[in-house]
């Protein structure tokens, strides 16, 4: 009995952490940002409800967020998340500003963004390139149409950077993750 005792101890420490690692995902190739924690910082100083007019992912994990202003619809505000921290909100200076009316056309819904999928994205990108062993260096989402094919509903579009030491390239998805065009160089 006691020599029993030992062999399942002697699996449980040895095998069975050995077949965990076996099947543990790969190192992750993207620093995925926390975004549960910055949404909580942003709607914590802004309240709700968020309206995006563009959001960016780098490389290193750094998020630029562009919001409307809730108070003053004709302005947008970008906010900076990096290392878990929030910056201040830093007014966005538009080259020709637009009306109230097309800046309201322009953002998305922060309830309609499922930031969920962009780990299933980022692999759907890698296998529409071809390039498996891709690495993420700029994640965007903004409404527009897709430079593949014209929409005709400028709807908003995730587009992924990616980069090997031979290619880059750039694919745009919709919300629910449809590829909608695909660029390798």
């Amino acid at each position: 009995m006691a020599l029993r005792r030992l062999m399942f101890c002697l699996v449980c420490v040895f095998v069975v952490p050995a077949a965990w690692a076996a099947d543990a995902p790969a190192a992750p190739d993207y620093a995925w940002p926390n975004l549960t924690d910055f949404l909580k910082q942003l709607i914590a100083k802004i309240g709700t409800p968020v309206k995006v007019y563009k959001l960016t992912m780098d490389r290193d994990g750094k998020v630029d967020l562009w919001v409307q202003d809730s108070q003053r619809r004709d302005l947008v505000d970008s906010y900076e998340y990096e290392h878990g921290t929030m910056s201040e909100a830093m007014p966005v200076k538009f080259e020709h500003y637009p009306s109230v009316d097309a800046v309201d056309h322009h953002v998305i819904e922060l309830t309609t963004i499922d930031f969920q999928r962009l780990p299933a994205m980022l692999a759907t990108a890698k296998a529409k390139l071809g390039l498996p062993d891709a690495r993420v260096f700029l994640i965007e989402l903004e409404r527009g149409d897709s430079h593949g094919m014209l929409t005709y509903s400028d709807i908003p579009i995730w587009t992924l950077h990616v980069d090997t030491p031979r290619h880059d390239g750039r694919v745009e998805l919709s919300l629910d993750g449809k590829v909608l065009d695909a660029d390798k160089d």
